[in-house]
Formats: C-alpha cells, sequence, structure tokens
C-alpha cells in the first residue's frame, strides 16, 4: 500500500512544476515525499517476500476491541469539535480510544487527554494563529 500511494502522490505531484532545491516548485515537495513513501513501501514489500520462515500460527490476532475503540474515538472527535471546541474534542478522542488497549485507567486516561488537550492549543491556536476555539463559543 505505501508503495503504491507513494507512486500515486509522485504521478499527480508531476504535473506541477519542480522548480530546484533553492527555490522550491509546488511539485518538489509532495513529489520528495511520495519517493520516501515509495521507497520506506519498497523495502518493507522486500523484507515482507524475504523472510526466512512463515509466521507462527500462535501470533497475535488484532483486537477488533482496539480497533472499534479507535474508530469511536475518532469519530467523536469529528462530531465535537465543530460543536464543542477543540479541548472537548480532544479529551473525547483520548477517553474513548484509550479504552482500546484495556489497560488504561479512567484516571490515567483523563490526564494524557488534559496534558494533549494543552499541547494541540498551544501548538494549533498560539503557534500556527488557527482558528480553533478551546471550547464552543469562544474564539
Amino acid at each position: 500500500m505505501a508503495l503504491a500511494i507513494g507512486l500515486w502522490v509522485m504521478a499527480e505531484a508531476g504535473g506541477y512544476t519542480m522548480g530546484t532545491a533553492r527555490r522550491m516548485g509546488p511539485g518538489y515537495f509532495p513529489t520528495l515525499l511520495g519517493a520516501l513513501m515509495a521507497g520506506l513501501g519498497a523495502a518493507l514489500a522486500a523484507l515482507g517476500l524475504w523472510r526466512p520462515e512463515a509466521p507462527a500460527e500462535d501470533e497475535e490476532h488484532p483486537d477488533p476491541r482496539a480497533l472499534l475503540s479507535v474508530l469511536a474515538g475518532l469519530a467523536t472527535f469529528a462530531l465535537l469539535l465543530p460543536r464543542a471546541g477543540l479541548v472537548p474534542a480532544i479529551v473525547g478522542l483520548v477517553a474513548i480510544a484509550a479504552q482500546g488497549s484495556g489497560q488504561m485507567r479512567p484516571v490515567g486516561s483523563l490526564v494524557l487527554a488534559a496534558f494533549l488537550a494543552a499541547i494541540a492549543w498551544t501548538v494549533f491556536r498560539l503557534g500556527l494563529g488557527l482558528p480553533l476555539p478551546a471550547f464552543a463559543g469562544q474564539f
């Protein structure tokens, strides 16, 4: 997948002007990232094909609880961000997604959520100046 997406990005960026390393055009950065992604994808594919032994039958399988928790957390973030603001959206995301592991305690997930919400607000609102209110009705 990474190889295919990297090649696709490079093909799409080929329609833009490349420029030079000193004066980058609009196609320079996407082409560079696409090439990096395609290279990593090719390396992963090569490692997977040349694996010396078949995977053991007793390997762990992905936990559907973790997948559903992360997807529910992302959906909560998407629903809360425009209605409640950045801080409640991040708290909802982390509180729900953290339940996927089964090891995170509610107090620990709330502490993590508060820490990540503070960092996100600092980076996006103060650092980048994006118009993301911390809570609904603020700007």
